[in-house]
């Protein structure tokens, strides 16, 4: 069975390595035990569609998707952390591999894909807080 909850720890240590910004699980990030300071990135799981083994395979699929929201104190804060997100789901090697693997134990995310990107909302900005959202799908099998 896809364990969903491993895929998003897998997901969210991959963002915070790649971006090398903080990223929390559906809140505020903490770094050592205090509010990460701007900017960060936010996960929320969104869903998604669990496919049962088919009767001479045992291996179920998945794909689930996930929201990505980048939170900064400007706009072209935002938009450089929208970038490192981007890249680090998407970025691939020259032989096709992806440059920041989502490990699983006994799982493989097998693709990705981006699903939405609705760019940069600066209307916060006047309160020192700016947001751009993303939301990915990623093809999961064990």
């Amino acid at each position: 069975m896809i364990e969903r909850a491993l895929v998003t720890l897998a997901l969210q240590a991959m963002l915070t390595a790649a971006t090398g910004k903080p990223c929390g699980r559906g809140r505020l990030p903490l770094v050592g035990g205090q509010p990460a300071s701007l900017p960060y990135t936010v996960l929320y799981p969104q869903g998604g569609l669990t496919d049962g083994a088919p009767l001479a395979d045992r291996a179920e699929d998945a794909r689930l998707v996930y929201q990505m929201t980048v939170v900064a104190a400007r706009t072209d804060q935002a938009e450089w952390l929208a970038d490192r997100v981007r890249q680090a789901l998407l970025g691939r090697t020259s032989s096709g591999q992806w440059v920041n693997p989502i490990p699983v134990p006994g799982m493989e995310v097998w693709a990705r894909a981006l699903l939405v990107d609705e760019g940069v909302d600066p209307s916060g900005g006047d309160d020192g807080v700016v947001t751009g959202v993303q939301r990915y799908e990623l093809s999961v099998t064990e």
